[in-house]
């Protein structure tokens, strides 16, 4: 991982208290004047994958941070702004990040908020794809621009199978869903996470074979900076990944109320009759992916370096291309300011009993 930077940003080291257990990390100081403006976006819309951004906003208010969070049009897009320093932070799929590193962008992890990107593929629940070596001879959709899509031919190798054994079709993202709920398909490649949401509620509960179940791994949401945003504000950078870990943790205690919290920030959002039950759905399947080795073990946010090197390895495999290069995977990511906040064995236990119904794979 990186080495620390001696240089401190704005914020005082003083300001940060070492906690043990459940109790809350944040820094206790806050900006005597005015607080810090900070910019950060979404990889995406604002959904149940990512509302506890949202959660930790009062966290970063306490350590003197005023962010404004906008709304992504993709991860590509996202990582890309942030090198261009328009945003300070982010919330990116790893993914893309570690493809732009590869072409030689300079990104950073400062925690892991999401373990599973849930790329996979989808299929109905009665259909007689019983496991991923079944996908031989059938039709599978994909929308060819979309982050699963790549890994593909690397997840049917698994299996014994080239692209020339199933019958793949190219869909746009509008349709794909409802190619799988109209049986135009047997099945699709999706970011599941993404999908289910609206697969359910049309009445599709789908079986899924996701890709970090056989030997691929991919982290999905990453709070993203640059090394050299890190270098001059290590105390910022402190204090987003750690107002991020309590809400991330708020999130998974009181997914009620940061449903709520979420439409008193962007009321339109509430206009939508399943506006509620598709945060629900994507808050479940979130929760339920949170409940990992890594955070449960070494605390929230923590990231394996075993994890990224096989990320890395995939990626540079699949997306490389001539004049890239294979970034050191330990250079992507700190695990300096995250791992201090943990859950009690009986909030993991709520957790557990309360998005079981959401567990994927």
């Amino acid at each position: 991982m990186r080495k620390d930077v001696n240089r401190i940003g704005t914020l005082s080291r003083r300001g940060f208290v070492a906690a043990s257990g459940a109790a809350a990390v944040l820094p206790r100081t806050v900006f005597a004047q005015k607080k810090v403006p900070i910019a950060y976006t979404l990889g995406w819309l604002p959904e149940g994958a990512n509302i506890w951004s949202y959660a930790a906003k009062p966290f970063w208010a306490k350590a003197g941070l005023d962010v404004t969070i906008e709304k992504g049009t993709g991860s590509a897009a996202a990582t890309q702004a942030i090198t261009q320093g328009k945003y300070q932070f982010g919330i990116p799929a790893t993914p893309n990040s570690i493809q732009q590193a590869v072409k030689g962008a300079s990104l950073l992890s400062l925690g892991c908020f999401n373990y599973d990107t849930t790329m996979g593929v989808a299929v109905r629940p009665e259909s007689p794809i019983k496991e991923p070596k079944d996908l031989k001879g059938k039709k599978l959709g994909s929308t060819l621009t979309s982050g699963e899509y790549p890994f593909l031919p690397t997840f049917l190798k698994k299996f014994g199978l080239t692209m020339n054994d199933i019958q793949s079709v190219a869909l746009d993202s509008k349709v794909r869903e409802v190619a799988l709920i109209e049986k135009q398909c047997d099945g699709i490649t999706c970011f599941v996470a993404s999908a289910l949401p609206k697969l359910v509620s049309s009445g599709v509960n789908p079986r899924v074979f996701l890709y970090s179940k056989y030997g691929m791994p991919f982290y999905a949401h990453s709070l993203t900076t640059t090394p050299d945003y890190f270098a001059k504000e290590k105390g910022v950078c402190e204090a987003m990944a750690m107002g991020l870990a309590e809400g991330v943790k708020f999130a998974l205690l009181n997914p009620q109320e940061t449903i709520e919290m979420l439409f008193k920030e962007l009321p339109e959002l509430k206009l939508a009759s399943t506006a509620k039950e598709q945060l629900e759905i994507g808050m479940g399947v979130w929760a339920a992916n949170y409940m990992s080795k890594e955070a449960m073990e070494k605390g929230v946010g923590y990231s394996d370096p075993a994890i990224y090197a096989t990320m890395t390895d995939l990626i540079f495999e699949t997306s490389g291309a001539a004049g890239d290069r294979k970034p050191d995977p330990n250079t992507l990511f700190t695990n300096e300011f995250v791992g201090k906040l943990k859950l009690s064995d009986a909030e993991w236990a709520k957790v557990k009993a309360g998005t079981a119904k959401y567990a994927l794979g």
